[in-house]
């Protein structure tokens, strides 16, 4: 007890008597920290808005289908949404909100251009409780259940050259090969997050979408969403269990979106190789500070193992220097980055220009936000501070093998 509380001491007085050697290490552990935390905070803050865009704004986190809609997603395989198994979605007190809809592709056409688009054909009291559809609403009126109005993304409004007051042709196919045919004015234009809704969502009500296809008293998907996203998985295998039988199924969104999840995780791959990387060039400088403090204090260490102290405890010692210096920088660099990333959770940065344009191109919203996740924090500066103890090896091993008269020597 005595010999380590010896070594603290020595360790501690040792690190002050040159504060800009002691300074530039824990500088280098604390940046190595900061970047590393901030660097996946903001990629992980990427990935959930992401999904929460998809997730919350529009799919659900559970969906129910006709069980053969996943594998040919055509309007033939609906299934019929009665008062029985809206009963049934009240019952589960885990349901936050639900929508029975009608999505299908048609051609749309104003004056000038045509587009192939995505209806959904929704009731939008419920379409307001799941998604908050009505705060998307950016010029115009939020449709009301009885009326023929479609609410149409910017993207694709600015691309057909229309705004509400206009009106758009539809021409597709409807139920058991219909035409679906119909002339529909437009009540107003929504943003959406995600760029691809934006660019090819077109809302109109239930009733008229059940009229426009010929599925009257049907739905293609009921989406659903929950309070909390930990119920996910148990919610699914209840309503599975109420499904038996009636030829239906009910999907979660990482089985709907699978290519947002190949997405995310094959940039979460390169986000990987940049933080690799990070470590790479925060080592060598890591260890050549360390380098440094080994060659300035050789005369110092050989003079105390001249007079009598053992190579494993100035060993010992130097380590508990490094463990010091690297405690210090991580704590540092792990409290720095909380009010950063805490800023951009709360106040995601837009990207404008050439930046904006290359999220947008993968699918991703353009804006820099973050998440505060405890275990990135955790992970990072753990990473980071068995890092600079790896490192420090070298030297203590260096000062085991070191020779009093070579030392005084130099």
């Amino acid at each position: 007890m005595q010999n380590i509380k010896l070594i603290l001491t020595m360790a501690w007085r040792n690190l002050w008597r040159n504060r800009v050697r002691t300074s530039i290490m824990i500088a280098a552990t604390l940046f190595a920290v900061f970047l590393a935390v901030v660097m996946q905070s903001v990629q992980e803050g990427v990935y959930e808005r992401q999904i929460q865009n998809m997730v919350s704004y529009y799919s659900g986190y559970l969906q129910i289908q006709n069980e053969a809609f996943s594998d040919e997603k055509t309007i033939d395989n609906s299934l019929i949404f009665d008062r029985q198994l809206e009963d049934e979605l009240k019952a589960i007190p885990e349901i936050s909100a639900y929508s029975p809809r009608i999505e299908s592709f048609a051609l749309a056409s104003s004056e000038e251009v045509s587009k192939g688009v995505m209806i959904t054909g929704t009731v939008p009291e419920l379409e307001d409780q799941l998604t908050g559809l009505r705060k998307r609403v950016k010029e115009g009126n939020y449709f009301t259940e009885n009326s023929d109005e479609l609410m149409i993304g910017k993207g694709l409004a600015k691309y057909l050259k229309v705004a509400p007051g206009d009106t758009l042709v539809f021409y597709g196919a409807g139920y058991h090969a219909s035409t679906a045919v119909g002339k529909y004015p437009i009540g107003a234009i929504l943003e959406f997050g995600a760029p691809q809704l934006n660019d090819n969502m077109i809302y109109m009500p239930l009733r008229a979408s059940q009229q426009l296809f010929s599925a009257y008293d049907m739905a293609t998907t009921v989406a659903i969403n929950l309070g909390s996203r930990k119920d996910m998985h148990d919610v699914q295998q209840t309503i599975l269990t109420k499904l038996e039988g009636t030829g239906n199924t009910v999907k979660n969104w990482e089985e709907i979106m699978p290519e947002l999840i190949q997405s995310i995780e094959g940039d979460r791959a390169s986000g990987k190789i940049m933080l690799y990387v990070l470590y790479m060039i925060i080592g060598f400088v890591i260890y050549g500070t360390l380098l440094m403090m080994i060659s300035e204090r050789t005369r110092e260490f050989s003079m105390l193992v001249a007079i009598g102290m053992k190579n494993k405890f100035l060993s010992f010692t130097l380590m508990v220097e490094c463990l010091i210096m690297t405690f210090i920088g991580a704590l540092l660099g792990s409290l720095l980055t909380i009010p950063i990333t805490n800023y951009l959770k709360n106040s995601p940065v837009p990207l404008d220009g050439g930046a904006g344009s290359a999220y947008e191109q993968v699918g991703f919203e353009p804006v820099i936000s973050a998440v505060t996740d405890p275990a990135i924090i955790a992970t990072q500066t753990w990473t980071v501070a068995l890092m600079s103890i790896v490192l420090s090896l070298y030297p203590m091993l260096k000062l085991l093998k070191l020779k009093p008269l070579d030392g005084l020597r130099a």
